[in-house]
């Protein structure tokens, strides 16, 4: 039996401060065999009005010191300055399905103790425009991996619940699981498809939740009432940090269940 932790969207340095934290005691209960995370909102990036997340390399190792094998992105894995470098990182995955020159890989295999799990990080068109078929990339990362990997998770990041089911449904038995990030607010939607699919359409966050996806509310309530650029800083919000995670069993590549962390 193979277990996999995935930590959905953490964001800022509070939200890795938390996990420094929480994920010590979560491992000894789970105790994953590969441990997953999408961090591509833990660093602010400001320039004046607006602003932008990212990633950055010391918050980047404080996550993998505690162990995290992988980290996955999406729309910002190339915002702020360290945007292109950190990739030269093979822990490190954006989404296939962008443009063959983008810095970075869209793909991993993380190989521990003989088992080799494929990881696929993919984009939707709702959350970036301009990308490729999602669909047409999965098949062809399978194809190279034929026979290379023992189990396949796939993180999905985009706001479609449709397209991310579609999806799902497409590949049902053949990667072991589809977990969708982005909305950054937990569905409670876990599944097992046919043929041994874990699924669940939003993961969640890990961070502050008096917000609006662990941002501070103004930029965007300020923007939404004008319809236009607000001139407030982006920030991270405040209050307590929720966790969104999974834990995810497999068998020979087949999930057998899937649940939420609490």
């Amino acid at each position: 039996m193979t277990t996999i932790l995935f930590i959905g969207d953490i964001v800022g340095p509070m939200g890795v401060t938390y996990l420094e934290r929480r994920l010590p005691a979560l491992a000894a209960e789970h105790r994953p065999d590969f441990i997953l995370a999408n961090a591509e909102n833990t660093a602010l990036h400001s320039n004046g009005a607006g602003g932008s997340c990212g990633m950055r390399p010391d918050l980047l190792d404080r996550l993998f010191t505690l162990g995290v094998d992988l980290v996955t992105g999406g729309n910002h894995s190339w915002d702020g300055p360290h945007g292109r470098t950190i990739h030269a990182d093979p822990r490190i995955v954006r989404p296939l399905n962008v443009g063959r020159l983008a810095p970075g890989r869209g793909a991993a295999v993380v190989d521990k103790g003989g088992v080799r799990l494929g990881v696929i990080n993919l984009i939707s068109g709702t959350a970036m425009q301009g990308v490729d078929s999602p669909l047409d990339a999965v098949e062809g990362q399978l194809a190279a991996w034929d026979g290379a990997v023992d189990a396949t998770l796939v993180d999905f990041h985009g706001e479609s619940v449709m397209e991310k089911l579609a999806l799902a449904f497409a590949f049902a038995g053949r990667v072991t699981g589809v977990f969708g990030t982005h909305t950054h607010v937990p569905t409670l939607d876990t599944r097992i498809l046919p043929g041994g699919t874990a699924y669940v359409t939003d993961v969640g966050m890990t961070g502050p939740g008096e917000g609006i996806q662990g941002y501070a509310p103004e930029l965007f309530v300020n923007t939404f009432r004008l319809r236009l650029p607000s001139g407030d800083p982006l920030a991270f919000a405040s209050g307590a940090i929720e966790l969104g995670a999974v834990v995810v069993r497999c068998e020979g590549g087949r999930a057998v269940s899937i649940a939420r962390v609490v």
